[in-house]
């Protein structure tokens, strides 16, 4: 959920309590304890209600089972795609840029649908668990190595097992796409077993409790 929303009605709530105070205590001359009491009642009231609800798409998560799970999900998946992004636009070889364009493109169209159907989250945890964050750390592995300015010969092997991993990649997430579209669960053991196997045959070795 929005932190700076959630935080704009704590202190819309407060405010309207302190007025509700002001106006008990001296214009309907109540006492001070039952004017405090009426006001933080009345805080608590507006705290519910003025609280904000999280969306998924168009889609209230108080409308659907699980729904702030689902959120929390969906943008930690998020999170994920923008450092994709910000990734591929540091990439400068044209042809392997255009391969990651395409990677993109295929994770956007993702995420929107997990938007438009909140309730195919769970299923496509494998996806934001590991094959888009693996993405991710190819991309930023090729950029740091990169930075280290290697000699012309390393860095053409670099950029070859880059591209070979960025190819590999696209067709996993386009497979777990058509999957999701197609309404099939995303218990994916054998390919997430063969994505990992050709990564780590291309040099890529990436698991996500040893990333930190």
């Amino acid at each position: 959920m929005n932190k700076g929303k959630e935080t704009v009605s704590i202190v819309l709530s407060a405010l309207l309590a302190f007025l509700l105070f002001f106006f008990f205590f001296t214009k309907l001359k109540f006492g001070l304890l039952l004017s405090m009491v009426l006001a933080v009642g009345a805080y608590i009231a507006l705290t519910f209600l003025l609280k904000p609800s999280g969306r998924i798409g168009k889609v209230s998560v108080d409308t659907v089972k699980n729904g702030e799970l689902l959120l929390e999900r969906l943008e930690e998946g998020e999170k994920d795609y923008k450092r994709l992004e910000k990734a591929a636009a540091q990439i400068k070889e044209e042809e392997l840029g255009r391969s990651c364009r395409e990677l993109l493109d295929i994770a956007e169209s993702i995420l929107k649908y997990l938007k438009d159907n909140p309730e195919k989250i769970m299923a496509a945890r494998r996806y934001m668990d590991y094959y888009q964050e693996t993405a991710v750390h190819v991309l930023e592995n090729y950029i740091e190595l990169r930075e280290t300015k290697l000699a012309t010969r390393e860095a053409e092997e670099i950029i070859g097992k880059t591209r070979e991993a960025v190819e590999t990649l696209k067709d996993a997430f386009q497979l777990q796409l058509q999957k999701l579209m197609e309404n099939e669960l995303m218990d994916m053991e054998a390919d997430l077993n063969l994505l990992k196997q050709t990564l780590k045959s291309e040099g890529f070795t990436y698991d996500k409790e040893t990333k930190e």
